[in-house]
């Protein structure tokens, strides 16, 4: 019961947490590297929705994202 309980925490978390936090910041930092010219919405209703899957250009804000924390992360451990 508890290892459900710890799954399905993870899964809440990663889902709609992470995922929101990460895509919006991908389609910041793409709005701002292109100057504009990129444009993705920081909150559609299709990327927590089931069509997230069919759709594939949803998913280049949500690399950009995840690699922009990546790279701070890796800035942090080369500053300290």
């Amino acid at each position: 019961m508890l290892i459900f309980a710890a799954e399905l925490l993870f899964t809440i978390l990663w889902d709609y947490v992470l995922c929101y936090v990460l895509y919006a910041t991908g389609a910041v930092v793409l709005y701002l590297t292109t100057w504009g010219k990129v444009n993705y919405p920081l909150a559609p209703a299709t990327v927590l929705s089931h069509s997230r899957r069919k759709a594939k250009s949803t998913d280049l804000p949500f690399l950009f994202g995840l690699g922009f924390y990546l790279l701070l992360f890796a800035i942090a451990i080369w500053l300290a």
